[in-house]
């Protein structure tokens, strides 16, 4: 349809699917070099990233000018673009203001919730009216939240990461609670912003701000004082499992086929490299063995992220719009896909579904190819 057309001119002028990177080969003809057709190959249905393009090549320049631009290409290339359910990119627009959201989720009883951290509000929509209204705005002893994050636990209650109040239970009458103001080694909470259970209701969450209110804000962007946490339903406690991490934003558990918690991925925004890192889940909220499990392009800025039913993990880039897609092991992207918004934060599957909710600078619907993940109410 006319959505398709318009989204297959736009990546073809954006992302130069040729056998040659156009813009590539701009910037060699601009260096005087020669062979330029052979610099600037790429194979056929390969896409770049053209954020990252721009940032890798700048700069480039003297003896070593063709290897460097060789290298630009192999750093920011994202595989083909992703299939939806029908082969085409139909995306339904369902909040269309330009208000930042983030944090969709589903609740068990099939409300729909999204987040606005700089209001400070958690806001329920009406997917069928295209509505929003404000369900509560959490504050804290004259202390006004900053939600960034939903997850939805068995009983229907929504656990919130909160900037500047941490971690947080409602209820669906709008009561709420700070589950804590510290963890389990005494240490004050640091600001939260996305949460995931795995199947043995542990929550994960990640915290790249410092410490809650009423401390300022301050967050990790540049110096690494990012945390994980996890919240152990059994002994009620909350406890850092990991430190010292640029800026973590996204989380997700990837299951084994017992459903037995596997691994623990966290990506790290405001880094040059953007990586996905892993860590080994060998217990209870314990996990060990650190490692990058995958990249993005050079210099993107991760944001959500979630599974399929087929163990693909979507990946947010906020800056350039972009979801990418890695397989089960990781590593590359195996393709990508742009999104017509200009600032992108997050996504959910509405449960036993394969309609794909994105938030950003607009709230938007897409048939992804196969179903999401459960969610742990929905096996629990």
């Amino acid at each position: 349809m006319k959505t398709g057309w318009v989204f297959v001119a736009m990546t073809l002028l954006g992302f130069g699917l040729t056998s040659k990177y156009r813009p590539c080969k701009a910037r060699c003809r601009s260096l005087g070099l020669r062979k330029c057709f052979k610099i600037c190959r790429i194979a056929t249905g390969d896409t770049i990233a053209l954020p990252c393009w721009k940032n890798c090549s700048v700069f480039i320049n003297g003896s070593n000018a063709a290897n460097d631009l060789r290298g630009c290409i192999q750093q920011c290339r994202v595989g083909k673009t992703c299939e939806t359910a029908s082969n085409k990119t139909g995306f339904i627009k369902i909040l269309k203001d330009k208000m930042l959201r983030e944090g969709p989720v589903f609740t068990k009883d099939g409300h729909f919730y999204i987040v606005l951290p700089l209001a400070g509000e958690i806001s329920r929509v009406d997917l069928e009216k295209k509505q929003a209204s404000t369900f509560v705005a959490p504050s804290v002893n004259g202390f006004n939240g900053m939600p960034a994050g939903l997850q939805c636990d068995t009983e229907n209650n929504i656990w919130v990461a909160d900037a500047r109040l941490g971690l947080l239970k409602v209820k669906q009458d709008g009561s709420f609670q700070q589950v804590a103001t510290k963890d389990n080694q005494n240490e004050t909470m640091q600001g939260c912003n996305d949460l995931i259970f795995d199947y043995h209701g542990n929550l994960w969450i990640t915290a790249p701000f410092g410490p809650i209110a009423p401390n300022n804000l301050t967050e990790s962007r540049k110096d690494p004082f990012g945390s994980v946490y996890c919240y152990n339903m059994t002994t009620n406690e909350i406890i850092k499992v990991a430190k010292g991490i640029l800026f973590p934003n996204g989380i997700a558990v990837q299951h084994d086929s017992n459903g037995t918690p596997k691994k623990l991925i966290v990506g790290s925004a405001f880094n040059i490299t953007a990586p996905l890192w892993s860590f080994d889940i060998v217990g209870p909220c314990q996990i060990e063995n650190k490692q990058v499990w995958g990249n993005l392009p050079a210099k993107s800025n991760i944001d959500g992220i979630d599974y399929d039913e087929k163990g693909n993990l979507i990946v947010t880039d906020t800056d350039s719009s972009i979801l990418f897609v890695f397989d089960i092991n990781g590593g590359n992207p195996t393709c990508q896909l742009k999104l017509p918004t200009t600032r992108l934060t997050n996504i959910h599957f509405r449960p036993d579904s394969n309609e794909l909710y994105i938030t950003g600078d607009a709230l938007l619907k897409l048939q992804w190819k196969y179903n999401g993940m459960k969610q742990y109410w929905e096996i629990a």
